[in-house]
């Protein structure tokens, strides 16, 4: 149910993180937690949304957070 087509979502969180890291080219790197979940809630908000054809109530159980959360990131991230 989690997999598609054999690809695991972990394995290409992993990938491209490792690629990130190696593009940074030695650099210092500060904020990474924050910096992967921002880019990772948004897209995973917004496809969540269009699944549910915006509702809302149905949403909030796929991504396992109450409904006010949800609504608050709705907000947050300007997701109509």
């Amino acid at each position: 149910m989690h997999k598609k087509n054999n690809i695991v979502l972990k394995d290409v969180v992993r990938s491209t993180i490792r690629e990130y890291f190696e593009k940074t080219n030695g650099h210092q790197i500060k904020g990474t937690y924050n910096f992967v979940m921002n880019e990772v809630e948004k897209p995973l908000i917004e496809e969540t949304m269009s699944f549910c054809s915006g509702n809302q109530s149905k949403a909030s159980i796929i991504l396992g957070i109450n409904r006010g959360t949800l609504r608050k990131k709705l907000k947050q991230y300007n997701i109509d």
